[in-house]
């Protein structure tokens, strides 16, 4: 059971967000129906480990392993979704990632993978690129170049 639940005033999550990063270029993905980009992650489920839950989300969304190198940032963060127009609290980690294998790399730096019927299409990005995105969270174009060797809180 993943941790998000619907209130009157909104709806809460717990999520992961990882950050896969390969010669300069952060890999992120665009939802068919989405105005926006972001990294690859998810949903938290109940007494599931965040660390855990990294993983199982790579996993499911590009059926490839990776290692967790560490967990970069705590973000607290209160949005309207663009799409659904719903108001948001939510809560993510977001961590560093490292590849097992070279094999998604052959994919090249725009790729498109079918989760169970939901199309994602995924791009490799360079870090100057991203200021001329809408990638979320806003944060990353800011940070993304200097990465914090202990965890920072963000909200």
């Amino acid at each position: 059971m993943d941790i998000t639940f619907k209130t009157p005033a909104g709806r809460f999550n717990y999520r992961v967000g990882g950050l896969l990063i390969h010669e300069g270029k952060l890999l992120i993905m665009h939802d068919e129906n989405q105005p926006y980009y972001y990294v690859p992650g998810g949903r938290v489920m109940l007494h599931e480990k965040s660390e855990d839950a990294m993983k199982r989300e790579i996993v499911e969304e590009l059926s490839i392993e990776v290692n967790v190198k560490r967990m970069l940032w705590v973000d607290e963060n209160f949005f309207v979704e663009d799409t659904l127009k719903e108001q948001f609290h939510e809560i993510c980690f977001f961590y560093l990632l490292e590849l097992k294998d070279n094999e998604i790399l052959k994919n090249g730096d725009e790729f498109v993978v079918n989760e169970n019927g939901k199309k994602h299409t995924y791009y490799w990005k360079s870090f100057d690129e991203l200021q001329d995105i809408n990638v979320y969270p806003l944060f990353l174009k800011e940070k993304i170049a200097n990465l914090p060797f202990y965890i920072e809180h963000i909200s």
